[in-house]
């Protein structure tokens, strides 16, 4: 397997999954790595009467030889009438043809719908004669205002069926703080596409979350929720291009849908 693309794309723009995002290893580093900006932002419509949202966002990639790739993001939201924002970073680096490393550090200001610190650290390893297959074990933890923390863990499995398709299975083992409450969060991912031209990332998520924040409010409920999430990349030009997201998020409280978008240049 000679070349690679980031399966585990921040489709939901929710703090915890940008940071996690940064902390995902990809298969392998590029031989021939491409430095990346993006600038882009979204607007969210929420039910049961809470006020809409809107976020921007300045993310970049940046490749330090052929062995280490620097992830940074900057964004700043607006989601239950309050706003705030986080910055990340992270980094992945290759050990050897068969194993890989990442981490990410992130920090957030705004109030509880934000971690005010988070820290990820995650390990791959690729498997058989081609290197298809790809697990990692990965783990974090968060700190938010009021004395609210999660950590966990994440496991992953990635197969690369070939240039064009890469699937992905996993699940996040998470325990919040107060309460020591306990949830599974499982997700199912595919890329189709080609690096260049365009791609598509789908993915969907389903499981319990131990709280439900909503402004000023965080309540220790222990509820189901599901994401539906896409990401479509096309290349107008060999160092330019566009990008679009939806995601459509559901809990028995409120239901969310994003759409957003935005313009990549590669160097």
């Amino acid at each position: 397997m000679t070349s690679i693309r980031t399966l585990s794309i921040s489709l939901s723009l929710r703090p915890a999954a940008l940071a996690a995002a940064l902390a995902v290893a990809a298969c392998a580093l590029p031989a021939q790595a491409r430095d990346t900006l993006e600038l882009g932002g979204s607007a969210s419509r929420l039910s049961a009467g809470l006020s809409d949202g809107q976020s921007t966002h300045l993310r970049g990639s940046w490749a330090l030889g052929q062995e280490t790739v620097v992830n940074a993001e900057l964004m700043q939201e607006r989601k239950f009438g309050e706003r705030g924002g986080i910055a990340a970073a992270g980094v992945t680096r290759t050990l050897d043809e068969d194993w890989f490393v990442s981490g990410a550090l992130a920090g957030g200001w705004g109030g509880p719908n934000w971690n005010r610190s988070r820290i990820d650290g995650a390990v791959s390893r690729k498997w058989g004669a081609e290197r298809r297959w790809v697990t990692t074990l990965g783990g974090y933890h968060a700190r938010f205002d009021a004395g609210r923390s999660d950590s966990g863990l994440r496991i992953s499995v990635n197969y690369y069926a070939n240039h064009f398709a890469v699937f992905e299975l996993g699940a996040t083992l998470n325990r919040s703080r107060p309460g020591n409450v306990h949830s599974t969060m499982p997700w199912l991912a595919v890329s189709l596409g080609e690096e260049g031209r365009q791609s598509l990332a789908l993915r969907v998520a389903h499981g319990r979350e131990a709280w439900l924040v909503m402004g000023d409010t965080a309540l220790p409920v222990d509820f189901a929720s599901t994401t539906l999430g896409a990401d479509w990349r096309w290349w107008l030009a060999p160092d330019w291009g566009v990008v679009l997201r939806a995601e459509r998020y559901i809990n028995p409280s409120y239901r969310r849908t994003t759409l957003g978008g935005g313009v990549f240049m590669q160097m």
